[in-house]
């Protein structure tokens, strides 16, 4: 019986991610290696209260996006919304929101609107 021998850990320098056809058909690949992030995001104000402002995250991440996308599709834009705007605003900024009163409706949907806007473009595929 032979004895086995530990795999090789692929190296940590950045590598060129693209597909390498191999014989028969298989594709070899270097599958990225996903970090946490601790930097601060920047944020940018949504909207404001009464002088208050109420900020989200200029650059939502990518899985709040896709997150948003599935939801939407899933359960409907409405509660997928409802995920978003308390995702990006967090609790405290959400309940504001849907405890103002005179909020009208072109006012949440311009809300609306540059979520989405801010979240989506984050799904972007770089240009070549």
């Amino acid at each position: 019986m032979r004895a086995k021998t530990p795999a090789k850990r692929p190296s940590r320098r950045a590598q060129d991610p693209a597909p390498i056809p191999t014989a028969g058909g298989a594709v070899a690949f270097e599958p990225p290696r996903l970090t946490t992030s601790t930097a601060p995001a920047e944020r940018v104000p949504l909207f404001y209260i009464n002088d208050r402002e109420y900020s989200v995250t200029l650059k939502p991440g990518v899985n709040v996006g896709l997150k948003y996308l599935h939801l939407s599709r899933q359960v409907g834009e409405a509660q997928a919304m409802d995920y978003l705007l308390e995702k990006l605003l967090g609790a405290e900024g959400y309940q504001a929101l849907m405890d103002y009163d005179d909020l009208t409706q072109e006012q949440f949907q311009g809300i609306c609107e540059i979520a989405s806007k801010l979240t989506v473009g984050a799904l972007e595929l770089p240009k070549e």
